[in-house]
């Protein structure tokens, strides 16, 4: 049990550290490449991310099988699954070269990047190969971080990953204090350079906690193990690739009908979406694993979670949107209009994303993977059509409005299904009860900071008055109580 709060501990620490860094990152690229730029570098890079999102479901079956190999008597021979692991990761790299030069010729083209001329056109290229790099080092660190997750260790998987992020901050923040100019493939070599960080330190951490090389010769057996590994990821890599493809195309279309400052708005937003989602995502995992597996507990669990995390998450969307106000105004220098529009429009999604959540992994526990494929599949081609039809005529709020009706739709559908499956959700109507003016409250805060951000005004009554609102409602909230008690604040 001290193993298990010690792993989550130290997700959703790594989680909250990694989404600053991420943000902060993204940021002084910003000021270093220029709106236009990073917006370029910003949709080149959301293909290789998709890239690599087709390899994790592999990786996540992989520590499923060498755990089950370690704790049960299973017919699961543990060095063939790694081997095969390691197989697969060569293939994908090998796949990922090709991918790459196929990019680097097409990309020019689509984007209709060969119109600023020859020496732009070149920089792309030696970008996108630079990505193709830091790609290749990403599919051997997920490797390396699931065979110590794997081992019990997922403290270490995530607590050695955080020196990476910290290396690009550095050598970002060394080029803006010294005013060295930095191009947009020089900000991938730093990406690069946190990616190789966080190798070698999962390498020296993985020799310890396996001692032995990594096998990965072909061989009959091995080949076996690839194919069942394959197999069984397939699903939920179909799965998540249906998620993960959406933001490269939302990119990729605004790029094309509005311009490359639209993807800024757009990725310095959603870091901010995703960062908190991921946050409580990574806790939800966790603290469902177990109650996932009864059908009856899932109604009650869920509704421990909502009275937990309600307040709380929107709170953190406030803070957001005052984090996106300052950046807009007084780092960017734009027109925060749009941004705080699409914003709000995003966290009403988010909101819907991160309360279904523990439903949604519990679907996963009961092995419901079919209904999710569907699901996720409805959800992407709703997403598809409405920004298709939104983005040519009103630019970045179209994305938004993508987002939130498929998330309408998946929302209802966890829900219902859930619902279905293990009857009446046994004490959620008496665990918001008299909750109702919290979230009201919160929610008027919210809008007043997205208000605060379209106005441009540099209010500090209205900034002053909505922090003193945010501050008198989280103290009373159980989970700030509960950390106090974890920190040895409160007796």
């Amino acid at each position: 049990m001290a193993m298990l709060f010690r792993n989550a501990s130290w997700s959703g620490a790594a989680a909250a550290f990694r989404a600053a860094t991420g943000l902060i990152n993204a940021l002084l690229a910003i000021r270093l490449l220029g709106v236009g730029d990073y917006g370029h570098v910003a949709t080149l890079l959301s293909l290789f991310v998709l890239y690599l999102s087709l390899n994790s479901s592999v990786f996540t079956v992989l520590v499923a099988k060498l755990m089950a190999a370690r704790t049960t008597d299973a017919s699961v021979d543990s060095s063939a699954m790694l081997a095969a692991a390691t197989i697969f990761s060569v293939a994908s790299i090998v796949l990922l070269v090709i991918v790459t030069f196929l990019v680097t010729e097409l990309a020019p083209r689509l984007l209709s990047l060969d119109t600023f001329g020859d020496a732009f056109s070149m920089e792309i290229r030696r970008v996108i190969l630079l990505m193709g790099i830091l790609t290749a080092t990403q599919v051997v660190v997920a490797l390396h971080s699931a065979i110590i997750e794997s081992a019990g260790r997922l403290d270490l998987a995530m607590k050695w990953q955080l020196i990476g992020p910290t290396v690009v901050l550095t050598a970002l923040s060394l080029s803006l204090f010294t005013k060295l100019p930095i191009t947009a493939s020089g900000y991938v070599v730093a990406l690069c350079a946190g990616s190789l960080t966080d190798l070698f330190m999962l390498w020296f951490v993985r020799r310890k906690v396996m001692p032995s090389s990594l096998p990965f010769w072909p061989s009959r057996n091995r080949l076996g193990g690839l194919v069942h590994l394959l197999k069984s990821g397939s699903l939920l890599q179909a799965t998540s690739f249906m998620n993960m493809f959406l933001e490269p195309l939302n990119k990729l279309l605004l790029n094309h009908f509005v311009g490359a400052h639209a993807v800024t708005l757009y990725d310095l937003a959603m870091k901010v979406i995703w960062g908190i989602q991921y946050l409580f995502s990574a806790a939800m995992r966790v603290f469902l694993h177990l109650g996932s597996q009864d059908e009856e507990a899932v109604g009650r669990t869920f509704s421990r979670v909502i009275a937990l995390v309600g307040v709380p998450v929107l709170v953190l969307h406030t803070l957001g949107a005052f984090f996106l106000s300052w950046a807009a105004h007084h780092w960017m220098e734009i027109d925060a209009a749009p941004l705080m529009v699409f914003f709000a429009i995003a966290t009403v999604s988010n909101l819907g994303m991160i309360y279904i959540t523990p439903l949604y992994i519990s679907l996963i526990g009961r092995g419901d993977l079919h209904f999710i494929f569907r699901c996720q599949a409805i959800l992407a081609v709703t997403n598809v059509v409405v920004s298709l039809m939104l983005i040519p005529y009103i630019g970045l709020i179209g994305a938004a409005f993508g987002l939130l009706s498929a998330t309408i739709y998946n929302v209802v559908a966890i829900y219902v299904r859930c619902r279905d499956n293990s009857g009446t959700f046994v004490g959620l109507r008496d665990t918001l009860r008299g909750r109702e003016v919290r979230y009201v409250l919160t929610g008027l805060l919210f809008a007043a900071a997205i208000l605060l951000g379209i106005t441009g005004e540099d209010s500090f009554i209205g900034l002053l008055g909505v922090l003193l609102g945010v501050v008198a409602i989280m103290v009373r909230e159980p989970i700030v109580g509960t950390l106090l008690e974890r920190m040895g604040l409160r007796p």
